[in-house]
């Protein structure tokens, strides 16, 4: 098993140069070490932090469940533990939610906020067809093929029991977010072929900043920059978000 640890972030890859920090916010049931070879090829001065929820890779002794409240207070502690430098929060899916909640919140330094496959609010969600939290979450748990009682089934692997609790948390975000407004630079990036996150709802991310918003568009579906491709065209906009 991993070693427990309480940290909400760590540095995934160091720079001895280090001129800018990216801080990358995983997708739902997925930790930061995922993230890894995706940004490998950033520049050697990109130093590269990671954000890691409860209940995976290093934090796999932990209980998966959390709050907003909680994971915004545990990230903005582990931020602020770091050496001043200029920084791009990084978001993917649930991840982007995450990333705008704790930029607006003063988790350490923010120059720019880059998004892929996130949704921009919960407004820009289509109506549920049963209104009502509960029954909210049972529509998009069936979205990821899980049971309705995902939160309570012991059956379950334990990845899919994190996935489950990431999801209960996006589900809150989505909400918590809609009133937030960044001053900062705003990138949103969409996959053509995405499902979970159709891209014609991605100008609609230009209203959580009063700062530059920048739209694109890239082939491929929800995780589309974990293609050679699609990591292409991440590096690209990190790079031309990365203050200099």
């Amino acid at each position: 098993m991993l070693p427990h640890s309480d940290d909400w972030t760590h540095v995934l890859r160091p720079s001895a140069r280090r001129g800018s920090r990216v801080v990358v916010f995983p997708h739902a049931g997925a930790g930061a070490q995922r993230y890894s070879s995706v940004l490998a090829g950033l520049p050697d001065t990109v130093e590269v932090v990671g954000v890691t929820l409860p209940g995976r890779e290093r934090r796999a002794g932990s209980a998966p469940r959390t709050t907003l409240t909680a994971a915004v207070s545990g990230i903005r502690r582990g931020l602020r533990t770091l050496a001043p430098a200029p920084t791009v929060f990084y978001g993917h899916s649930l991840g982007g939610l995450l990333a705008l909640a704790v930029a607006h919140a003063g988790g350490g330094r923010c120059d720019g906020l880059v998004v892929s496959c996130s949704q921009p609010g919960a407004g820009s969600r289509t109506r549920p067809e049963r209104p009502g939290s509960a029954a909210e979450l049972t529509e998009i748990f069936a979205t990821h093929r899980l049971p309705a009682d995902a939160l309570r089934d012991a059956s379950l692997s334990p990845a899919r029991q994190v996935l489950a609790h990431d999801l209960s948390l996006a589900r809150d975000t989505l909400r918590a977010v809609e009133p937030l407004r960044l001053t900062v630079p705003v990138t949103a990036l969409a996959g053509t072929d995405d499902t979970l996150v159709p891209p014609g709802v991605l100008p609609l991310w230009a209203r959580f900043t009063s700062g530059p918003f920048r739209a694109r568009l890239a082939q491929g579906g929800h995780f589309f920059p974990f293609t050679p491709y699609g990591q292409g065209v991440l590096l690209e906009e990190l790079v031309a978000s990365l203050p200099r």
